[in-house]
């Protein structure tokens, strides 16, 4: 099976990427302590059913790192019982290794728009038997979402990942409550294009997981959907061209040193399910079954904040009937 239209999928994701819909949704995370967290979950739960869809786009020259873990127990015990720690390819042509994996990028998508670095384990869906990518720690400088706590604010105002026309990498994020931070520049101008591992790169990202503190109840991974070729090669970054200046994001879980860099000099153009939805991908094929069906959709609605308006308009109009009936009160009274 082939992609039989990949710009009708790249227009499609970019038609749910709505600047406005993500100002509202910043506006309105800042009222969200005077909602009920669950409230606030049920919100965009219910809001998930209308749009079930989120589009994002990572921006060229996401840079992925890599670090050989060394407290392999530690990394097991993070895990749901539903998964079980892999060694796994980066590239297709060589041997697997436990890997603690971190994800940089910029990006843009129905809720959210800035940097993130994301940081991973490589896990075993034992029910389907799929490799998975866990998230074990995201820090960002635009909201993130969370199964367990649901819509969060932003933890990193320091979040810097850039590139120079010399092919010079910045990356400085640094974590707000605890200062934890990663350092690094670099050099890509030196980079070659290798084939990366297909049962990682395609199928791990249709099942995608959460350790156990940031999961729910029912630890289910998530599917994000995409034209395979955008993650065939990458290209690999010499080791020398890479310098780790500072990190203290995971002393005891990995090896200090770089092992693997690898930079995507390409935009990625994703749909991924909304919160509390499940697209299962049994396949390659089964992923660009779905990717050829989305790219034929001639309107998929983007996610709207309209609910979370009208929670926050009956908010204000019951405190002004509130007030209104106690001055109405106090004139009697007087």
């Amino acid at each position: 099976m082939k992609i039989l239209d990949d710009e009708k999928f790249i227009r499609n994701v970019e038609s749910l990427i709505d600047p406005k819909e993500v100002s509202f949704l910043y506006f309105f995370q800042t009222f969200k302590r005077l909602l009920p967290r669950s409230l606030f979950k049920k919100l965009l739960i219910k809001t998930s059913k209308k749009t079930p869809y989120m589009g994002f786009v990572i921006e060229p020259y996401s840079l992925f790192l890599f670090f050989k873990l060394k407290n392999i127990e530690k990394a097991k015990s993070l895990l749901p019982e539903r998964y079980e720690l892999k060694k796994t390819r980066i590239f297709s042509d060589e041997e697997p290794e436990h890997y603690l994996g971190m994800g940089v990028f910029n990006t843009r998508a129905s809720t959210f728009w800035g940097s993130r670095l994301e940081s991973y384990l490589v896990a075993e869906d034992k029910e389907t038997g799929h490799i998975s990518w866990i998230f074990i720690d995201i820090l960002s400088n635009t909201i993130i979402y969370i199964p367990s706590l649901g819509v969060t604010d932003r933890n990193c105002k320091n979040a810097i990942y850039t590139t120079s026309s010399k092919g010079d990498l910045l990356l400085d994020f640094k974590e707000d409550t605890t200062n934890r931070q990663i350092i690094l520049t670099g050099n890509i101008t030196n980079g070659k294009i290798r084939s990366l591992d297909q049962p990682l790169w395609v199928i791990g990202n249709t099942s995608i997981g959460h350790i156990k503190k940031f999961s729910d109840n029912s630890y289910d991974p998530f599917a994000v959907i995409f034209d395979p070729a955008e993650v065939e090669k990458a290209l690999e970054i010499p080791i020398e061209d890479i310098h780790l200046k500072f990190n203290t994001l995971f002393p005891d879980l990995a090896e200090p040193e770089l092992c693997k860099v690898l930079c995507f000099p390409f935009a990625q153009h994703y749909i991924a399910d909304s919160p509390g939805r499940r697209t299962y991908i049994k396949d390659i094929n089964d992923m660009i079954e779905n990717y050829n069906k989305i790219a034929d959709m001639k309107e998929i609605k983007t996610f709207s904040t309209r609910n979370i308006k009208i929670m926050f308009l009956m908010g204000i109009s019951l405190f002004m009937v509130i007030i209104i009936s106690l001055l109405i009160l106090l004139i009697i009274n007087l």
